[in-house]
């Protein structure tokens, strides 16, 4: 489109190599000499959002600082070996201290934040799920521990920017600052992913995602494969009428 300039546009991919690939050949594509295109991963725009209004959210007094995996599991080892074994079903009650179960307990809250599952809503699935009884509470403490440590998990991470973005004034600002959105690999998505994209359009409508849902391997990273099917209702233009979807 004539008359956009390269700093308007904002180019999304799931992965750093993504990103790569992407910002070049939209540069081969214009054939002309231009300042570079803001390109980045999900996890890394969500950071910068965090960084530039995380003081709205009055969660992070600063800057908090990123979880590996490893640190994840040690944390939430931590927890685990403090809980009351009564509040936890009786197969789990011996596993507490155990690393097998940190580490599935560390996967499962990561996936509750990158499907911007909140404990209340946790709470509710586990009434069906004997099994799930203990986790509900667990995952708001395993919250309220990141917040007083200052870390953050890439699931969190997600998250808090979808809320940001919730801000009419953070919304506002980051549409001014990129007024089209391109997205490659939206089938690796994950449902915190696709609201964050509802975030920063939500004011100009001007995205464009490329998806192939036969090439998603990532679901058990917490990608969601409805994200391709769902895109054309979850972003309506202006006029309310679902985006166009054009098949390759």
């Amino acid at each position: 489109q004539m008359g956009v300039h390269p700093e308007q546009l904002l180019l999304l991919s799931f992965s750093r190599r993504g990103v790569a690939d992407l910002r070049s050949r939209v540069a081969a594509g214009l054939g002309r000499s231009f300042t570079a295109i803001p390109a980045s991963t999900f996890h890394s725009l969500a950071f910068r959002l965090l960084e530039a209004h995380g003081g709205r959210s009055g969660r992070w007094e600063r800057l908090p600082s990123f979880l590996t995996g490893p640190e994840q599991i040690a944390l939430v080892a931590g927890l685990l070996a403090a809980e009351d074994p009564g509040a936890w079903p009786l197969p789990f009650r011996g596993l507490l201290r155990s690393y097998t179960l940190a580490s599935e307990v560390a996967d499962f809250v990561l996936r509750c934040q990158e499907n911007l599952v909140s404990p209340a809503a946790l709470a509710e699935q586990a009434r069906r799920r004997a099994d799930w009884r203990a986790l509900p509470e667990f995952l708001g403490r395993y919250r309220e521990a990141l917040a007083h440590e200052g870390r953050i998990d890439y699931g969190t991470l997600q998250a808090e920017a979808v809320a940001l973005l919730e801000d009419p004034e953070v919304a506002s600002q980051v549409a001014e600052q990129y007024h089209y959105l391109l997205v490659d690999e939206y089938q690796d998505t994950t449902v915190a992913q696709a609201r964050l994209l509802q975030g920063l359009c939500r004011q100009h409508r001007n995205i464009t995602v490329a998806g192939d849902p036969y090439q998603s391997i990532y679901s058990f990273r917490g990608a969601a494969l409805t994200n391709v099917a769902d895109f054309p209702l979850a972003f309506p233009d202006a006029a309310g009428r679902p985006a166009r979807r054009l098949v390759l």
